[in-house]
């Protein structure tokens, strides 16, 4: 995975950003509060990823906001779902 790529999902820029508890970046407006789930579509064939947000933090007029795969059922499928992830993103590039 390129570290510096970009994708793109409706309004929001993503930078994949590894594997230590997040998995994406974006530079956001606003803080969003903790909590906040996006699905992120792949289109038709593809699904969704849900992401929530991991933490943020100020940037100059910005916020730099990191967000990990949703955690649910047991540490396999949560790690699944990073893998699933990356591949989708990867097939973007």
């Amino acid at each position: 995975m390129y570290p510096f790529a970009m994708f793109h999902f409706g309004r929001n820029a993503y930078r994949w950003s590894g594997w230590f508890g997040c998995q994406l970046e974006s530079m956001e407006w606003r803080t969003i509060p903790a909590g906040t789930t996006r699905d992120l579509d792949f289109g038709p064939g593809f699904g969704r990823v849900t992401v929530t947000v991991f933490s943020t933090h100020r940037v100059g007029i910005r916020v730099q906001t990191k967000w990990a795969v949703s955690a649910s059922g047991t540490h396999a499928e949560h790690e699944k779902r990073i893998y699933d992830l990356r591949d989708k993103l990867a097939r973007l590039i």
